[in-house]
């Protein structure tokens, strides 16, 4: 497919990672070990398997739904939705970033040249010109230009990783502003069905209040009814149109409700497989996005350590300087120089030292924050297994129900024609089970939905 998810810079750890691999924290100039994330984040349970296969984000996962719509429909979120191009010039940002810091590691080269013409009334004008190449190269004895190019790269490596974590977020927000229209429309469809039964029942009891066999309170009782079904028909009608409007602002299109929707929602696929590589959560772009971040704030640190230390800087030039435009363009006269300068900071009012414990607060928040992501991806991959099995035991139930209530409104009703019960006891009937089949198709989508949930906690497929 065409909007297929594209990868960040990011370096990949393995799946082990993700439940406690040892970081290092940097202290002094030196490295000291940090706690094991496993310290942090406690292991998964024994149905979680041990590894699984590494690599780029899957999207397979919308096909289970079978709904040729819903993936045109994402392929046009992913080419106008402008959440995502924020996130995409966001990335461009941080590459260019990363190329900015990386940049003094090269000798930086110049040209100076210039002209002036001078003089006063008594010994006439005299005109003097120069041209020079100058270099400027800091030499990187500490690594300190290294770990901020560093860490400007690993940051770019987490905006490439949130820009695949947009593009999957906003996969999964389609799919369920697809979902929830559908669940709009056939709520909509039951009300005017609703409606219309409670139409032809008002005919029938016109009919036998004409015969003498109905009285006038029947008549009354459904045409209360009947404006109550009219009221839930334009309630459901502007939750159907409400809807269609949060696709279309998702699809990028205006907001004008006119957006076409399937009539009824899609089987829901079958249920998730059991013994889930733990591994799958490493597919997320927002725990790679993490790990980048991590590795970042461990080269800003290092870089901050590193500012302490004295800095070497090599600077030249060479040129020439003539009164006479054709000395520049054959120098007869030329100079060049080279030198080498040395800056240890001494008295900054303990600016560099509080750079230092900047560093090393945001390093320490990096881990937390990265090993909290974790134990979060895990919860919601639980909650939605969870979640799911329950809906889908709810669904059969409802569906039972509403075949039970089904027959049991078709048999009132022939019994009321033949004046062997009241109208009261019908619409009764008519109410529960206008009641189950709304409650069904509530219970249908939650169920559609938590697929979708459970596919964005795994970062795709289960495979």
């Amino acid at each position: 497919m065409s909007w297929r998810m594209r990868h960040g810079a990011a370096t990949q750890i393995p799946a082990r990672a993700l439940l406690g691999a040892g970081l290092l924290l940097l202290g002094g100039c030196a490295t000291a070990p940090a706690p094991d994330l496993a310290t942090v984040t406690p292991p998964p349970p024994a149905r979680w398997s041990s590894s699984a296969e590494s690599g780029q984000v899957q999207a397979g996962w919308l096909a289970g739904f079978q709904d040729a719509e819903l993936l045109r429909l994402v392929d046009e979120a992913v080419a106008h939705n402008h959440d995502l191009r924020v996130a995409a010039a966001r990335l461009d940002e941080a590459e260019a970033a990363a190329r900015k810091a990386a940049a003094p590691l090269v000798p930086m080269v110049g040209m100076d040249a210039g002209g002036q013409r001078a003089g006063d009334f008594e010994s006439g004008a005299q005109s003097d010109a120069g041209v020079s190449l100058a270099i400027a190269w800091e030499l990187d004895v500490w690594g300190r230009i290294r770990s901020g190019a560093s860490a400007a790269g690993s940051r770019a490596g987490a905006a490439a990783e949130d820009y695949a974590w947009a593009r999957l977020s906003l996969a999964a927000q389609t799919a369920r502003a697809w979902l929830q229209a559908i669940e709009a429309q056939q709520q909509q469809a039951l009300a005017q069905t609703s409606l219309d039964n409670l139409g032809e029942m008002l005919r029938i009891v016109r009919v036998r209040q004409r015969e003498g066999l109905a009285s006038g309170l029947d008549t009354h009782l459904i045409q209360t009814d009947l404006g109550v079904a009219e009221s839930r028909l334009q309630e459901t009608a502007n939750a159907g149109r409400d809807a269609v409007r949060s696709l279309e602002l998702l699809l990028g299109r205006y907001p004008a409700a006119e957006l076409a929707v399937r009539a009824s929602l899609p089987a829901l696929p079958v249920a998730a497989p059991a013994g889930l590589p733990a591994g799958l959560l490493e597919r997320r772009p927002d725990l790679r996005a993490a790990e980048a971040q991590v590795a970042a704030a461990f080269s800003t640190a290092k870089e901050a350590r590193a500012a302490r230390l004295p800095r070497l800087s090599l600077t030249g030039a060479a040129g020439s300087a003539s009164s006479a435009l054709q000395a520049l363009i054959l120098p007869l006269d030329s100079f060049w120089y080279i030198g080498l300068n040395l800056f240890q900071p001494l008295i900054d009012g303990g600016r560099l030292k509080a750079d230092v414990e900047i560093a090393d607060a945001r390093q320490r928040a990096a881990i937390e924050q990265y090993a909290g992501k974790v134990l979060n991806a895990f919860g919601e991959v639980e909650h939605s297994l969870s979640t799911e099995t329950s809906l889908r035991q709810r669904s059969q139930s409802l569906r039972a129900s509403a075949e039970q209530a089904a027959a049991a409104h078709r048999l009132a009703m022939l019994r009321y024609r033949e004046g062997e019960t009241d109208l009261l006891d019908v619409l009764q009937l008519h109410q529960r089970l206008l009641e189950i089949q709304q409650s069904l198709y509530r219970v249908e989508l939650l169920a559609l939905s938590e697929r979708v949930n459970l596919h964005l906690a795994l970062g795709g497929d289960f495979q």
